[in-house]
């Protein structure tokens, strides 16, 4: 059993430090590789880290072409059996994440394993779900439930009795799959520059490849959130991508399913836009979130617009 670790850098390499060193305090390196894919970061630090950590296969690209792109790259040059894709602002807190494999070893009928994200004080942060459902979109888009929906996931019984379990995806932050199965899947969908790819392959392995994705509640690790993003500014690439992205993987639902999921995202943006006047949260800032949320709606509206803005607010 060998496992490849691929993690992905976009200027946060501060955070890949403490990743890595968690990294080796906790797992064998003759049973496991690293390999650090830098997508044309603009800050070079991360240079300073192949020096730091020589048994890390460092690899430096010249585009950024988004996180799942850079996760295929990664996949393609690893040796392992098992790949085991982790965020930079992942932190190790125990040698558990070996479970994973081990249970895809034990468990054919499985393909994708992950474990839970906790925060500082050791809390369940929300890192599995549904797919994409009328149910979770009618909660986005009356502004309320939702929040309880999250915790009610976090604290289910599973969770806290330890017992392992079936769920439709996991936050790509970290999971682990065959590499076999990685291959067969096609990998990541190059047309996402982020945020549900981590979906859409968990939805191939149990739609198409007729595989479980399970939840091991015993492999705990830490996670920060949003370490490449970091300023306010770049609320808009958040908000625009994970809308973009949605879109996309709702072409994997049947014609009508995915139509009317699109109309609950366009109900939420006008609604949205209808308040904003009188949205304090967002005063002295309403300018920009009025052009944030009528790039949103363009998405919705526009299947063009969708296939052919993989790079806004990225590249200018």
């Amino acid at each position: 059993m060998y496992i490849s670790v691929i993690i992905v850098n976009y200027n946060t390499a501060d955070h890949i430090r403490n990743c890595l060193k968690s990294i080796y305090g906790f797992l064998n390196s003759d049973t496991t590789e690293v390999i650090v894919v830098d997508n044309n970061s603009t800050q070079r630090d991360i240079e300073k880290l192949s020096d730091e950590f020589p048994e890390a296969n460092f690899q430096f690209r010249k585009v950024n072409d988004g996180f799942g792109c850079g996760c295929n790259f990664g996949a393609g040059i690893a040796s392992g059996n098992y790949l085991l894709f982790l965020n930079p602002d992942i932190i190790l807190l125990d040698d558990s994440v070996l479970e994973l494999a081990g249970y895809l070893e034990n468990n054919p009928d499985s393909g994708i394993t992950s474990g839970l994200m906790v925060d500082e004080n050791r809390s369940v942060l929300y890192s599995f779900n549904e797919f994409p459902s009328f149910e979770w979109e009618f909660y986005q888009l009356i502004g309320f439930g939702y929040k309880q929906k999250i915790e009610n996931l976090v604290s289910k019984k599973e969770i806290k009795e330890n017992i392992i379990f079936e769920t439709d995806w996991f936050h790509g932050a970290v999971f682990m799959i065959r590499k076999s199965d990685f291959e067969k899947s096609g990998g990541f969908n190059k047309e996402y520059f982020m945020y549900y790819e981590d979906v859409e392959i968990c939805f191939n392995m149990k739609t198409k490849s007729d595989k479980k994705n399970v939840c091991l509640p015993s492999v705990r690790v830490f996670h920060h959130t949003r370490s490449s993003l970091g300023s306010e500014s770049n609320d808009n690439i958040y908000m625009f991508h994970i809308h973009r992205s949605k879109i996309i993987f709702l072409r994997n639902y049947p014609v009508l399913k995915g139509l009317l999921l699109k109309l609950m995202g366009i109900l939420y943006t006008v609604t949205r836009l209808a308040i904003l006047p009188f949205w304090l949260k967002y005063k002295g800032q309403k300018k920009n979130k009025s052009n944030q949320l009528f790039k949103i709606l363009k998405l919705y509206l526009s299947s063009s617009y969708v296939d052919n803005s993989k790079y806004e607010y990225i590249k200018s």
